[in-house]
């Protein structure tokens, strides 16, 4: 599941990184970077649709007292995770506001530190997510990987979560073999 999910994200924050790297590029005047009301409420948003999400998986899951002891660690990675991406988020309309606008060598030395940050991410979501599924059942372990995809695609900003973390249609968005287990 690990190589799965792995080899789904590097190959979603390629696609993403593909199709920005036109943003960056492309002749003609970068597009406005959103006002600081619309950060607020895509903040505020972000935040509700998080809740919300975890929630739905947690519940879907029906835990056992015994599997809740899990459930904090991993909850707290993806957290954790969803932050770092809004941090950068927030750092690249900064940086679009400023009128900055990199080369196509400077694009991909960014891109290259954005994936190494997202390993590490989804490492770490990863690792904290691995003693949760071990003390699932194989019911539950069935109903795991619909649930993360629905997380995924969905996001908790309503579209792709963690956008280039996750990928566009989230980064399980396939529904490959080793999904449901």
């Amino acid at each position: 599941m690990k190589k799965f999910l792995l080899g789904s994200v590097a190959a979603a924050g390629l696609l993403g990184s593909v199709i920005g790297f036109g943003a960056f590029a492309a002749p003609g005047d970068p597009p406005a970077p959103p006002s600081a009301a619309e950060i607020q409420r895509m903040q505020e948003d972000h935040a509700v649709m998080l809740d919300s999400h975890l929630a739905g998986m947690k519940a879907g899951l029906k835990l056992t007292a015994d599997q809740e002891k899990n459930w904090a660690p991993f909850e707290a990675a993806v957290r954790e995770a969803s932050k770092a991406h809004e941090d950068a988020m927030r750092q690249m309309h900064a940086a679009m506001g400023a009128g900055e606008r990199p080369s196509p060598i400077q694009h991909m030395q960014m891109m290259s530190e954005g994936m190494a940050k997202m390993s590490t991410q989804l490492k770490s979501v990863a690792d904290a997510a691995k003693p949760l599924y071990d003390s699932l059942t194989d019911a539950q372990k069935r109903h795991f990987g619909p649930l993360l995809r629905g997380l995924v695609e969905h996001g908790p900003h309503g579209g792709p979560m963690m956008g280039g973390f996750w990928g566009h249609g989230g980064m399980m968005g396939g529904g490959g073999p080793g999904m449901g287990q």
